[in-house]
């Protein structure tokens, strides 16, 4: 394309004509003034217009354009200027001589506004000028900026999309969008997933994607970047999930003493993707079983999520139950410790027992009807549960018991501080389901107490003998026949002897025996009253006495152990301390009364009827030394110096405790399975239960040991959480459930 031409063609060809003239003729005398580029004649535009290129740029071609004469052939050595008129780039060089071809070539840097430019080349000479005009077109440069738009320092529920897309701009060094630039979306370490909305920038230079944060409660990152663009980060901070997890972290011991303390719980509440929740509050007494207490009710989650509180056991054996919930919520974990109890005695009654534990409470278990287990209730219990407490079973107060004796339908004990209290069906009439404590007139504390069928008997520590209760056959020892409901004092007035203090009491179904205190002189034997159709009273006679008689006992025996005076439903047993008799050594048994089903235990020959009305020694083998008596229904039991015990009578029920169940029953000794060492026995109706543990002399003891029962498991009597039938005994010992060593 030409410019227009700023000199004629007449001109140029009178020009044509003189060179001729001046190259063909006779030589001059001096130089010529026209010179070689003065023959240009116009400029033809090669190459390097209508392009499009980057603003700010040099444009990929540069610009050609040719230096002719009038006949068209190159010229060189003319000059050619260049001008940029639109678009304000530049031109390099500005200005040039054409080449010996008579071409001439700049290179065009483009201005920096979009859109077009203009630029002119211009044909310098003495003679003629011409001009070449070039266009082009700027566009947008290459990326050279990423900026950020929106989205960055966000915070979101981790694994959940944040409200605000990630948005970023792309933009090139004079600040024009980018279009149709790719971005690469990028998550860091755990901080989720990215997903593009737009990879490429659009027309404005944006580009944006969604970012899913990861599962951690934690800052996360995300990055942008563009080929050949430092790379753009983004922060967000993920906030737990609303959902909510609970968890142990500490954990208590899993059994522990009643009222002592398991240890610790600590619970940690996270979301599901286990991000601790601080804050939230938890209760640790959504629900308890077993009357047990924590150290803190409710506690609010520090930053880690954890809540914790300590928990105290209630005074129950067995298991327990505690409940933590996440409040207001319903999220909820569970605890089990079983509680157990360490018992020193045992006392088995008609159907039901009771132990005295190492805190001095008694628990009780077995038939329940009649209030005869001392919680309040008239339940049947299958195993130790409540103590017996003379208010509320659960939060007592706790009765602490010395001793404890069981009738058919009610019990008595005497606490620490020697008071009596019964409960259950007294007097054969009058229910009483919590211990009540026994008034006297005049007041007194009780050193000794025996249970019959249907009256009760007691010492006080001065030596005096009270009983109350039914007294059809004189088992109240007054002197009367007359039913009494409050106690009144034993005769003291017996011939002979005349005795008119007692050191302990036994009360048998319509019998009671009773030991004086040592005087230091005589024959110390004990003495008997009631109900005399077997020989159960041991004078000699079969003639029912209201009054004590004393027991008639084996020649060259003078005394008897003041603690093993024991007494069955119709027979009676204790252990000599003082004799010259080979026959009845020092620490034999002896027993008297009914011998219907061998529980006199002297090996003799019996029927139904059979008896003995005076003390016989007990066959038991050589060497034998007893320590202690005890007496059931119809069976008797005693535990040797060296632990051993042994079992006599009936066996229809396992009562015996050898493995066997036999009829007729067993007239001498057997010995009693189970643990090889007992402190001492307590005989039932239908079953017996022992406190095993290493034999410690002689006596009574406070240590600690294991109960065990066995025979009849009717009414649960033999603590093993169940009930059982008649006949489907147990037949060797097993540990009364909710003590330490249980299983």
């Amino acid at each position: 394309m030409h410019g227009r031409k700023v000199v004629t063609t007449g001109t140029v060809a009178t020009l044509a004509l003189l060179a001729i003239l001046g190259g063909c003729g006779e030589a001059t005398s001096g130089p010529t003034s026209v010179k070689p580029e003065d023959f240009a004649s116009s400029l033809r535009l090669l190459s390097g217009n209508q392009q499009t290129g980057s603003v700010g740029a040099a444009l990929a071609e540069v610009l050609t354009v040719k230096v002719v004469d009038a006949g068209g052939q190159p010229v060189a050595g003319a000059t050619v200027l260049w001008q940029v008129r639109d678009g304000g780039g530049t031109i390099n060089p500005p200005a040039s001589t054409s080449s010996i071809s008579g071409l001439v070539s700049v290179t065009w840097t483009l201005g920096t506004t979009l859109g077009a430019n203009k630029a002119v080349a211009i044909l310098q000479g003495n003679y003629v000028r011409d001009s070449v005009v070039f266009t082009a077109t700027a566009g947008v440069g290459a990326a050279s900026r990423l900026t950020l738009v929106s989205g960055n320092a966000q915070t979101g529920r981790v694994a959940a999309a944040l409200g605000q897309q990630l948005t970023v701009n792309v933009k090139d060094q004079y600040g024009y969008a980018v279009s149709g630039k790719q971005v690469t979306w990028a998550p860091g370490l755990f901080s989720g997933t990215l997903t593009a909305t737009r990879d490429t920038t659009d027309a404005s230079g944006n580009a944006s994607a969604t970012w899913v944060l990861g599962t951690a409660a934690i800052g996360q990152t995300a990055t942008a970047t563009v080929a050949g663009i430092a790379p753009l980060a983004f922060t967000a901070t993920g906030t737990p999930d609303t959902s909510r997890v609970l968890t142990t972290t500490a954990s208590p011991l899993t059994s522990a003493a009643v009222g002592g303390s398991v240890g610790t719980i600590t619970i940690k509440v996270a979301d599901r993707f286990g991000n601790p929740i601080a804050g939230d509050n938890v209760s640790f007494t959504d629900s308890t079983a077993g009357g047990g207490t924590v150290s803190v009710a409710t506690a609010a989650t520090d930053a880690s999520g954890l809540a914790s509180t300590t928990w105290t056991l209630g005074p129950n054996p067995g298991t327990q139950f505690l409940r933590a919930r996440l409040l207001p919520r319903q999220e909820r974990v569970s605890f089990t410790a079983s509680a157990w109890v360490q018992f020193t005695q045992v006392f088995a009654g008609n159907y039901q027992a009771c132990a005295i534990g190492t805190n001095d409470r008694a628990y009780c278990w077995g038939y329940g009807e009649d209030g005869q287990l001392g919680k309040g209730t008239l339940k049947t219990t299958y195993a130790p549960s409540t103590a017996v407490s003379a208010s509320d079973s659960l939060i007592g107060p706790f009765l602490q018991f010395r001793t404890i004796q069981l009738g058919r339908t009610f019990g008595c004990g005497i606490t620490v501080a020697k008071q009596m209290y019964c409960w259950g069906r007294l007097n054969g009439n009058t229910l009483q389901a919590t211990p009540t404590g026994v008034t006297f007139s005049p007041p007194t504390t009780v050193n000794t107490i025996a249970t019959g069928e249907r009256h009760t008997c007691m010492t006080t520590p001065s030596g005096l003998a009270y009983c109350s209760g039914t007294n059809d056959e004189g088992e109240l020892g007054d002197g009367t026949y007359t039913t009494a409901s409050a106690y009144v004092s034993v005769f003291s007035a017996a011939v002979p002897p005349a005795f008119t203090t007692w050191s302990m009491v036994a009360a048998g179904s319509l019998h009671t025996c009773a030991m004086p205190r040592y005087a230091g002189a005589g024959t110390v034997r004990p003495s008997c009253w009631g109900f005399n159709s077997s020989g159960q009273l041991g004078n000699g006679t079969v003639v029912t006495s209201n009054i004590p008689v004393a027991v008639t006992l084996p020649a060259l025996v003078t005394e008897i152990d003041s603690t093993s005076l024991v007494v069955g439903a119709a027979h009676s047993c204790a252990i000599v301390s003082a004799s010259t008799s080979g026959s009845s050594p020092v620490g034999s048994a002896l027993c008297w009364g009914s011998n219907g089903y061998g529980q006199l235990g002297n090996g003799a020959a019996y029927t139904s009827t059979s008896f003995s009305n005076i003390a016989v020694a007990v066959a038991a083998p050589a060497g034998t030394i007893f320590r202690s008596l005890t007496a059931g229904e119809y069976h008797s039991c005693g535990v040797t110096d060296v632990g051993t015990a042994f079992c006599w009578g009936r066996n229809n029920a396992g009562q015996l405790g050898d493995g066997t169940q036999v009829t007729p029953p067993t007239a001498v000794p057997v010995t009693v399975g189970g643990p090889s060492t007992w402190r001492s026995l307590s005989a039932g109706e239908l079953f017996t239960c022992g406190v095993a543990g290493s034999a410690s002399g002689g006596g009574t003891t406070s240590a600690a040991g294991t109960v065990y029962c066995w025979g009849d498991n009717e009414y649960g009597q033999i603590g093993q959480r169940t009930a059982g039938l008649n006949g489907v005994p147990e037949l060797t010992p097993k540990i009364v459930k909710g003590q330490q060593a249980a299983p």
